[in-house]
């Protein structure tokens, strides 16, 4: 509760630092303001507020005396129909302020805000404009943008400004015109401006940081939306307020302003809503969340389709919309921070803060009166609290880590006892994909039906190395191998299956895309495992990848006393015949072609079409690719290099021009003498050019394994 309410008191002094750059100790009475005491108009502008003298359907030099009332300003006509004459807000008159001032001649400046919908001002023989008011739809033009000159002037000053609406719902001027010394008024509009660009520019920055976070942690979706709420925050400071998009363009559309004005509150309430159901799941319910972004989207179609005369109409419903949104937000905050949740007490109080700036900006358009900062300075109050949270998660987690090594011990101590319950072991990602929360839970026949990617890696001189080395150090062999490429399939989501001598069959749910990168990761390592064996002595390892997706069936075989974890499919029966042809092609790593096109960054990964085979136990074709590596070794530098002309020989092969693919097979082999594929084509080819093909020719290769 302390922090509450020093982070309340922080934003009360903001507001009012903000307040703090205008005085208002002064009002007009009756169209006239008293500005002679010196004082008055010493360091700080003044906000021409109080009673002007108003002509309803006038203009300049068509005053008519007896039309003459006095009008509040701020204020819109809409919230004084009586006075103002105008009920729906559409019309157009005049105000006339007269300014006393003190006696010595003095230089001033004016600055007229934005005001609905177009305006010209005059003082003496000078004037400006906004748009272009007019008597009617058609000769008036609608701005948003605010303007300021400076005039001299002594004792004092009549200010004349014509004010026409008929593309709002609300007309007048909503907000009061900034009146002083030049130079001060002119600070004046500076500040605003640097405020409201460095809002932009940080928050602008706080988004960019939260889609970097997204991009290396692609779980955190919490961060995707933050993100995208900081970034359309950042867009709305441009188009609101004091209106700073113009000082990159005036000829921002008028329809486009009002519409980012009106939208980006939807956009803004519905990210929220997605990035506090990230931050804490369940927080609201997917469904009622889906149809509150379907509404939002209905919301954004319609203030498109229709011009802002009308979807402005519609404000209040919208505003009272906000506002039972928030209390229905505030609600579910509290039932969350009274279930305990860590960190919701927190994400509550930057969440009221948050809340109490969005209402005071929409009470402040209940009132005419243009938006203030105190929503821009929630939000970064609102920031502090958010990365309060993450800071509180990361030291739990380091808390955490820290308990877990000193438990290690006392778990090392009991891995012996351990070990023998787990003669029955299950990996733990097959139990999850089963359903079971725990090893104790897996019964005989429970099987789970999946899309997954299959791989299987083995070494091609496993056995003649077995047999050349003494009998005790086979398994210390095996097991420095497979250390070594574990941790790379865990890395990229996967999990080993089972291990079949050298070979390990591995799973991966997320994706052929872990696959890829689990076999490029073991390749990389096994390069340095290789460099470590040349240095004692021993000859370089190769290993063949085989790589398939399909559907698959997991499930426990076994019996009471002895269980196992399998996968039956015909996938994983492929992807083994694939993995048992990277040897005859000499290639690290094979992937049906099918599966690969599943990839999702498929541009990024080098592959080549490898062949078009029948392998053993399969009646269709199966397209395979070899997925090279760059900068591993020369041969796949080179098979990248000249990949399009060895895919031409290969389709030139398939039409049975043996001829045409021969040469582009040995145009390759001249490159790349080591690429055992090329030389097996070139056999290939020569064999068919003198023994010749039947019609049924397909192109496809049978191999028996």
């Amino acid at each position: 509760m302390r922090l509450l309410r020093i982070a309340v008191l922080s934003l009360l002094a903001l507001g009012y630092l903000q307040c703090g750059i205008i005085s208002k100790a002064v009002s007009a009475k009756n169209g006239e303001l008293l500005l002679t005491e010196t004082d008055l108009l010493e360091g700080k502008p003044i906000a021409l507020q109080g009673e002007w003298s108003f002509y309803p359907a006038n203009f300049i030099g068509n005053l008519d005396p007896e039309n003459r009332v006095n009008l509040k300003v701020p204020g819109l006509w809409n919230q004084y129909p009586i006075q103002s004459k105008i009920q729906d807000g559409h019309g157009y008159g005049t105000y006339v302020l007269d300014l006393k001032l003190p006696d010595e001649p003095r230089q001033y400046s004016i600055y007229i805000p934005e005001v609905r919908t177009s305006f010209e001002a005059t003082i003496g023989s000078r004037s400006i404009h906004s748009g272009k008011p007019g008597v009617s739809k058609e000769t008036s033009i609608p701005s948003s943008q605010g303007q300021s000159f400076s005039f001299a002037a002594g004792k004092s000053v009549k200010i004349v400004i014509e004010v026409s609406n008929f593309f709002h719902k609300e007309g007048g001027l909503g907000i009061a015109p900034i009146f002083g010394k030049a130079e001060d008024v002119q600070n004046f509009i500076l500040a605003r401006g640097t405020i409201d660009l460095a809002f932009t520019g940080a928050i602008f920055m706080f988004g960019i940081y939260h889609f970097i976070l997204f991009f290396f942690r692609h779980k955190q979706r919490e961060a995707f939306f933050f993100g995208f709420f900081c970034l359309v925050f950042a867009i709305r400071i441009l188009f609101t307020s004091s209106k700073t998009i113009y000082a990159f363009s005036e000829s921002i559309p008028w329809n486009l302003v009002i519409y980012l004005d009106y939208a980006t509150v939807f956009v803004l309430a519905i990210l929220f809503l997605w990035f506090a159901e990230g931050l804490f799941p369940k927080f609201i319910s997917l469904r009622n969340l889906r149809l509150m972004t379907a509404f939002v989207q209905f919301v954004l179609i319609f203030g498109l389709i229709v011009p802002p005369i009308y979807f402005t109409r519609y404000e209040t419903v919208f505003q009272i919309i906000g506002l039972v949104y928030s209390v229905f937000l505030l609600f579910r905050l509290i039932q969350l921070y009274f279930l305990k949740i860590p960190e919701s007490g927190l994400f509550l109080m930057g969440s009221l803060l948050l809340i109490l700036g969005f209402v005071t900006d929409i009470l402040f358009a209940f009132r005419g009166m243009s938006e203030s900062y105190l929503s821009q300075i929630a939000l970064f109050l609102f920031f502090g609290a958010q990365s309060s949270i993450v800071t509180l998660r990361n030291a739990k987690t380091f808390n955490k880590r820290k308990e877990l090594k000193n438990d290690f011990e006392e778990v090392n101590e009991k891995f012996i006892l351990t070990n023998r319950f787990f003669g029955k072991f299950i990996p733990r990602d097959f139990l999850n994909h089963l359903g079971k929360e725990s090893i104790e839970e897996v019964k005989l026949g429970d099987s789970s039906e999946r899309e997954m990617t299959v791989m299987f890696a083995d070494i091609w001189e496993y056995w003649d190395i077995i047999y050349r080395i003494p009998l005790q150090n086979r398994i210390l062999f095996t097991n420095s191998y497979l250390g070594r490429i574990g941790p790379y399939i865990r890395s990229n989501n996967g999990f080993i299956d089972k291990y079949i001598g050298s070979a390990i069959m591995a799973l991966f749910d997320g994706g052929i895309h872990h696959g890829i990168k689990s076999a490029v990761d073991i390749q990389w390592e096994l390069e340095l495992y290789n460099t470590h064996r040349r240095n004692y002595g021993y000859a370089p390892l190769h290993v063949g990848i085989g790589i398939h997706s399909g559907d698959t069936m997991l499930g426990i075989l076994g019996e009471k006393e002895r269980m196992e974890s399998t996968v039956i499919s015909d996938t994983v029966n492929l992807a083994s015949r694939i993995q048992g042809l990277t040897k005859k092609y000499q290639s690290r790593i094979l992937v049906s072609l099918t599966s690969l096109m599943l990839h999702e960054d498929l541009d990024t990964i080098p592959y080549r079409i490898l062949d078009f085979v029948r392998v053993k136990g399969k009646q269709e074709t199966v397209m395979i690719a070899e997925v090279m590596i760059p900068g591993i070794d020369q041969i796949s530098d080179k098979k990248i290099e000249f990949k399009e002309l060895f895919e031409s020989a290969i389709f030139d092969y398939e039409r049975a021009d043996f001829g045409s693919a021969l040469n582009g097979f040995e145009s390759v082999k001249i490159q790349n003498p080591d690429d055992l594929a090329v030389n097996i084509y070139i056999e290939r080819c020569k064999y068919f050019m003198s023994a010749g093909v039947g019609e049924d020719w397909d192109g496809v290769a049978a191999w028996e394994k």
